[in-house]
């Protein structure tokens, strides 16, 4: 384990960064936030890296959200919370624009910007004991439409207003009922099923996981039909060689072997 306060590893196809600040339950101070962009980048350079998980430390949290013992410092003026904010930003587009599936693993508390992390993921694979909480109103600050919007897109404009003017803690079950869990398990078996999953990904055609990525995220910016982006997808499908494959595959009644990264 490193003693930095996030950090990547990786274990053959898959990434793994680690939230690491497990004395304040993984809290996101300004150098975990500037840090993120930058293992993000490693991940998308090396194309023999499929999928993502992003994780706690210890399985007490995932993360308790933004340091706040820093916020003395970072909104001390105007122009340092701009900046500040602004550094979050690029840590939430780094991941939620990262060009491989991402699956949040969460155990424990998942709370604040632990949470609008976990939301930029594309699955959230939650233990029994995640606790998910946003709470704004107990700081008198405002989320923005970015960030608010990633919880409205999943759980509804009206339990996104609840979530938010009431700090409401959403446990485990309930989380997994409103779509802020996509998947839950016993925590003996998180791991294992979340990795079990992220190796399916990585033995399916890479080229048909970023399509879906990609059309789905057109979706959720506002498209109502085909756009130039999906219309290119669809038309390079069948020339590309994941379809010869899978095709060849399917007939001959043998395993793909996809080559697209």
């Amino acid at each position: 384990m490193s003693d930095k306060p996030i950090y990547l590893s990786t274990r053959g196809s898959i990434a793994e960064i680690v939230l690491n600040r497990p004395a304040k339950h993984n809290a996101m101070n300004r150098e975990v936030w500037e840090t993120i962009p930058q293992l993000i980048a490693e991940v998308e350079s090396n194309p023999d890296l499929k999928v993502l998980i992003l994780r706690g430390s210890t399985p007490e949290a995932f993360a308790a959200g933004a340091d706040i013992s820093e916020f003395s410092t970072v909104h001390a003026t105007i122009e340092s919370a701009e900046a500040y904010h602004a550094t979050i930003r690029r840590a939430y587009e780094a991941l939620a624009n990262l060009d491989r599936p991402t699956i949040a693993l969460i155990q424990g508390i998942c709370f604040g910007g632990g949470c609008a992390i976990a939301l930029c993921c594309d699955l959230r694979y939650a233990d029994t004991t995640s606790r998910f909480c946003i709470p704004p109103a107990k700081l008198g600050i405002a989320y923005t439409l970015y960030e608010t919007k990633r919880l409205n897109d999943l759980v509804g404009p009206s339990k996104t207003k609840e979530m938010l003017m009431g700090a409401k803690v959403i446990e485990a079950e309930e989380a997994l009922a409103t779509g802020l869990a996509t998947r839950l398990f016993d925590p003996a078996d998180i791991e294992r099923e979340t990795y079990a999953f992220a190796e399916q990904l990585c033995d399916l055609s890479q080229f048909t996981i970023r399509a879906v990525k990609t059309t789905v995220g057109e979706i959720l910016n506002g498209a109502h039909d085909e756009t130039d982006a999906t219309r290119h997808l669809a038309k390079a499908a069948f020339e590309g060689p994941d379809y010869i494959e899978g095709r060849n595959a399917f007939m001959e009644k043998r395993k793909a072997e996809f080559t697209y990264s």
